[in-house]
């Protein structure tokens, strides 16, 4: 890229010199271009076409046209109702979608204020057991803060629930 001098003086243009195009690129360029020309001959050629020469429900029209008028018709109603439910499918699809995504942000928002509340919890729970370590009685009971006892976890004068059988689920 080359940058020369514009006519404004507070101005340069940039130019672009195209690379030459490979020998291998031509050839791949040319397959291409034959096979899309393949493509848009079988479209042409092979597609067959309506053709629909309807006047209408009998003005001018022999007594066989009216069928003709009929079937035609016909079709072009059931393609408009076609059109029409398939709208409204895409459009009942489209707020399904917008429902679940709000659900699910509810959701979200839900569990991160649960989720938060429980590790606030867990964090002054750890920091009712570290002032208690580090309180005068921790040096007394043996360093634990809970005067000794195994099963105490800090809570004094709460008595300990017994532990509830566990059901056979076999």
């Amino acid at each position: 890229m080359a940058l020369q001098p514009y006519a404004d003086p507070g101005h340069t243009l940039a130019l672009y010199q195209a690379e030459q195009i490979t020998p291998e690129e031509q050839e791949r360029r040319k397959q291409e271009a034959e096979e899309l020309d393949k493509k848009l001959r079988h479209i042409v050629e092979d597609v067959p076409d309506r053709v629909y020469h309807v006047m209408g429900s009998n003005a001018g029209a022999g007594s066989g046209e009216f069928h003709t008028y009929r079937h035609s018709r016909r079709r072009e109603q059931e393609r408009l109702k076609q059109i029409d439910g398939d709208a409204e499918r895409q459009e009942k699809e489209k707020e399904r979608l917008e429902r679940l995504a709000q659900l699910e942000n509810a959701d979200e928002e839900k569990t991160a204020k649960r989720r938060a509340k429980r590790q606030k919890k867990k964090d002054n729970k750890r920091g009712k057991r570290q002032k208690n370590d580090e309180g005068g009685g921790a040096a007394l009971s043996g360093g634990r803060g809970d005067a000794g006892h195994p099963q105490s976890d800090g809570r004094e004068g709460e008595e300990e629930e017994p532990a509830l059988p566990q059901p056979d689920l076999d």
